[in-house]
């Protein structure tokens, strides 16, 4: 390694009060935001993370650079599993591109696993940046932009209402449900509730079913731009427990046509709007393929990454009946610890872990993930068989057993959830 390459001689350390000042003037300047007094409030009033969780990279015994540690839970597969969220990543102007952010990035990841935090999930600026520390994507979301007069009016949009005060707990309760029945899907804590998401701008509204229980609800907000009968109309949240609900929310989008244009939404990959609308539509249309109707574009969302392969296989729990050994090769630069043959045992009660004998890579099917691709492969992003096929891992025998082992719903955090 020449001179030129070898990277900065960083402190990495965690923040003090002190650094409350310094740290917002570093966010102002990397971020060009405007208030300085919303920056103070971000380290000193955030619903998600303490100053304990920030860490700050010092050189010549000055802060250059700084990010933070979201302590996060996820629901997968009906389980807890715990998350290190990492973001807010800031780096001076005038230390860019000198190896600075991948140092910091780096000792983070190191703590992460001294610490026994085996899975982090981020949203990265460039996803190529964050590939060469290890990460893949792991959600994959569809973006629609279509008209409400294209969705079916149902009746059971009488159903719905605006929310009220005293229907809070139940909405919290349904997104709850919904997260731990459903997707990889973020935990939400009470604070995270009463101090960022019940002040957010836009409307309420929920569907009311049998017995005066709440069974679904939305969340959208109205760009006014254009005047007040071509509306534009952001649906960030689409939560409904039950097909009646689904029904009733998607009739009441539809019964806004009058005003609103156009509906921009984030769903899920397994989302069934394009089974819903009445003929596929976007009003965004990219380049038009063959005899493809175009319904939305597909987005990279959040990024996964292991930081301890065996913590991690144990924590994630396995989709039911999954059976089988297999040896797993970890190919992981940035993390040699990861970078061994895994002798991997799935059974009723979760996954068996160690480093596997000679003899049993021998004599066991064999699969080698790099980095970036263990994080997908156990979120149930990438499919095993799959993968194996397009050249992206490499199977001897080991992606058929692991098939099933991680299959679930698709990756998604929710666009509320970002951090």
């Amino acid at each position: 390694m020449t001179p030129r390459s070898r990277p900065p001689a960083l402190r990495y350390r965690a923040a003090r009060p002190g650094d409350v000042e310094t740290l917002a003037a570093l966010g102002q300047l990397a971020y060009r935001v405007s208030s300085l007094e919303q920056r103070l409030d971000f380290y000193t009033a955030h619903p998600r993370f303490a100053l304990s969780d920030v860490r700050v990279a010092e050189l010549g015994g000055h802060i250059v650079a700084s990010l933070v540690l979201y302590p996060l839970t996820a629901w997968v597969r009906g389980r807890h599993v715990p998350l290190t969220g990492v973001g807010s990543v800031a780096v001076l102007p005038e230390h860019r591109r000198q190896g600075v952010g991948e140092a910091l990035l780096r000792s983070a990841l190191r703590e992460m696993r001294r610490s026994g935090r085996a899975l982090s999930v981020l949203y990265a600026f460039r996803g190529s940046y964050y590939r060469k520390l290890g990460y893949g994507v792991a959600e994959i979301v569809h973006q629609l932009a279509v008209g409400p007069a294209n969705l079916p009016l149902f009746p059971e949009r009488r159903a719905v209402r605006r929310l009220r005060f005293d229907d809070r707990p139940a909405v919290e309760a349904l997104y709850a449900r919904s997260a731990a029945a459903g997707h990889f899907a973020l935990e939400r804590r009470p604070e995270w509730w009463a101090r960022r998401l019940w002040d957010y701008p836009g409307d309420w509204m929920v569907h009311v079913g049998a017995g005066g229980r709440l069974e679904g609800y939305v969340h959208y907000e109205m760009d006014t731009t254009h005047g007040a009968f071509q509306l534009g109309l952001t649906l960030t949240e689409f939560v409904a427990v039950s097909p009646t609900a689904r029904r009733g929310l998607i009739g009441h989008l539809a019964s806004l046509a009058d005003q609103v244009n156009e509906i921009h939404h984030v769903a899920p990959a397994d989302n069934l709007w394009l089974a819903t609308l009445r003929t596929a539509q976007n009003l965004h249309p990219g380049a038009e393929m063959g005899v493809m109707l175009d319904s939305g574009g597909v987005a990279h969302g959040a990024m996964l990454r292991v930081t301890d392969v065996p913590a991690a296989l144990a924590a994630l729990p396995l989709a039911p009946r999954s059976r089988g050994e297999v040896v797993l090769a970890v190919e992981d630069a940035v993390m040699p610890q990861n970078a061994l043959a895994w002798r991997v045992r799935a059974r009723a009660s979760g996954l068996d872990v160690a480093p596997a004998t000679r003899a049993e890579q021998a004599r066991l099917p064999r699969l080698t993930v790099p980095a970036d691709r263990l994080g997908p492969l156990l979120a149930g992003t990438l499919s095993p068989i799959g993968a194996a096929e397009a050249g992206l891992i490499e199977s001897d025998g080991g992606a058929e057993m692991v098939e099933p082992w991680f299959r679930a719903r698709p990756v998604f955090l929710h666009p509320m959830n970002v951090f």
